[in-house]
């Protein structure tokens, strides 16, 4: 326990970036054999305790053992005005190191996201994943993301997020997450409480080979981060 602790501490640290809060802190493997749709539909109570939420479909299709694509459309929904397109997204994995004896495995993500309202982004993501005996499980993903588009702005953007959890049974874990945004380089990054930061226990598994679930919740670390009390996602694949 004391060596995973370690690990994470040292992950804060070294990797002082991840991106939009409540996320997924999604990990670097790929399955050569991988062919599926996947449909999320996700609600998020916030600190203000108005229910927001939104849906999506992706389908995502490995290459071959190292590089996988993923496209992504999402819709949102506000609680006033219904449903309405967020955005659509283009992904490429490429897990760069197989899992080695120790339990390590990495991958680089190339995301092109464009959105409904607002500037496009251009986003790159570098996935670490540490396993331990007893089903533990050491998560980190740090993120860079540049605007392009009408109404970008010029810099990058640095987040992270990093998972801790344990596997209790093949359908149960359960651990900590954290979320942070760090700011535009270009800017110079601002002090701590000027930057957004979160963490809070999360509860996820699976029902079975095609439903899978997620609950986390999250609490404001930094004076610009809002509390999100309750955020749930179900999954279903096929």
């Amino acid at each position: 326990m004391k060596t995973v602790l370690g690990y994470l501490v040292l992950l804060l640290i070294a990797t002082p970036v991840a991106l939009a809060q409540g996320g997924n802190v999604f990990g670097p493997a790929v399955d050569a054999d991988d062919r599926l749709w996947e449909w999320r539909v996700i609600a998020v109570l916030g600190e203000d305790e108005e229910w927001s939420g939104a849906t999506r479909l992706h389908y995502q299709h490995a290459l071959n053992d190292a590089l996988r694509l993923r496209g992504v459309g999402q819709f949102e929904q506000d609680g006033q005005n219904g449903f309405q397109a967020d955005f659509a997204r283009a992904e490429l994995l490429w897990q760069y190191q197989e899992e080695t004896a120790a339990g390590y495995q990495a991958a680089f993500r190339l995301d092109a996201r464009l959105n409904a309202q607002g500037a496009h982004n251009l986003r790159l993501a570098w996935v670490q994943q540490l396993d331990f005996s007893e089903g533990w499980r050491l998560r980190g993903v740090v993120l860079a993301d540049h605007q392009i588009g009408a109404g970008s702005r010029n810099g990058l953007r640095l987040s992270h997020r990093v998972r801790l959890s344990r596997r209790f049974t093949p359908q149960v874990n359960a651990g900590l997450e954290s979320f942070g945004r760090f700011g535009n380089l270009s800017d110079g990054l601002p002090g701590f409480e000027q930057q957004s930061h979160t963490a809070g226990p999360a509860l996820f598994g699976s029902f079975n080979a095609r439903w899978r679930w997620h609950v986390t919740s999250q609490w404001a670390l930094s004076r610009a981060a809002s509390d999100r009390p309750l955020r749930a996602q179900l999954q279903y694949r096929f």
